[in-house]
């Protein structure tokens, strides 16, 4: 297959990350593909829903922009993590792009994924080269993946569950399970009984418990309340924690600002604090900052709950 895209943005950050400490970005692929179009996905609906292999981005251009990034920067990032606008493991240049991306910095490497692909060995043996893998599994049966993950035709839940379980055996890094719960969709007892016994069998470092913190692709899909959260994590049978937000930090970055934003918010919808930890600038020059992005039409502003987000354009 060829390569899709020759050019674009694909390196953002380095962000505030609740689990990897200040994180660059490394998008694989392009907006918004994915095996999966999950109801409370920050990214928005999937555009290409797919999960078939290919090649997305040109690697040695994808590569460059890490250099020149990385060479803007005061400090390194803690982290350089796959991520952003869909599934990174649908590329077929990931294992030979984080080889590379080793060579570049002290960084760690992270993936953040959703482990439709762990059923396949060589997948595996590509993300085995991180040092820490964040896989995701919000469900256990059919009728429940089906409505909040929405995956495409061919995925089984119960393959996806072996393959993260042989994931965790062959990697010797750490393995972070994340899963988000939405209210009235996946938090029910039967379901979360399932994921407490998978989380068992996969035997994961850590539990990581989630719930809809941003504005999602389905609007109905909302957030458990904190005490219910508890409630859950309490359940499972290794060690779990409660995600929380990322106290503020500064990237102390360099460059066109107004541009990282845009590309930023393009990734995740984010809140003004967001904003200010990701820059280290002060709460009224980034206010200046959005207010100029949004007459320009370059970032909307959505509410979600009782906080405003803004999502580039």
């Amino acid at each position: 297959m060829t390569v899709r895209e020759q050019n674009g943005q694909a390196v953002f950050g380095p962000v505030p990350s609740r689990r990897l400490g200040m994180s660059l970005g490394v998008d694989l692929i392009l907006p918004k593909t994915c095996s999966l179009d999950c109801i409370y996905c920050e990214a928005g609906p999937t555009t290409l829903h797919t999960s078939q292999r290919g090649r997305f981005r040109d690697p040695e251009e994808l590569l460059n922009q890490v250099r020149e990034r990385l060479a803007e920067l005061e400090n390194p990032p803690d982290y350089i993590t796959l991520a952003g606008s869909g599934e990174p493991s649908l590329n077929l240049d990931m294992g030979a792009i984080l080889t590379e991306l080793r060579k570049l910095s002290s960084a760690k490497l992270a993936i953040l994924t959703n482990a439709t692909l762990a059923t396949d060995p060589q997948v595996r043996k590509e993300m085995c080269l991180a040092d820490t893998l964040i896989p995701s599994l919000d469900a256990v049966s059919p009728e429940v993946f089906r409505r909040v993950n929405r995956p495409v035709k061919g995925l089984d839940i119960k393959e996806i569950i072996e393959g993260i379980a042989l994931l965790s055996r062959e990697f010797k890094g750490e393995l972070i399970l994340e899963i988000l719960l939405v209210e009235g969709v996946n938090d029910h007892p039967g379901e979360i009984k399932g994921l407490v016994e998978a989380a068992a069998y996969i035997n994961p470092s850590k539990v990581q418990l989630n719930t809809v913190v941003r504005p999602p692709a389905l609007e109905s899909a909302g957030p458990l309340s904190d005490q219910r959260m508890q409630e859950i994590a309490a359940l499972f049978t290794v060690p779990t924690e409660v995600c929380s937000l990322p106290a503020n930090q500064s990237g102390k970055d360099s460059g066109n600002l107004a541009e990282e934003i845009v590309e930023l918010t393009k990734r995740r919808p984010c809140t003004l604090d967001d904003i200010v930890s990701m820059t280290g600038l002060g709460q009224a020059e980034v206010k200046e900052m959005l207010v100029s992005l949004t007459r320009e039409d370059k970032v909307l502003v959505e509410q979600f709950g009782d906080k405003a987000f803004y999502r580039g354009v």
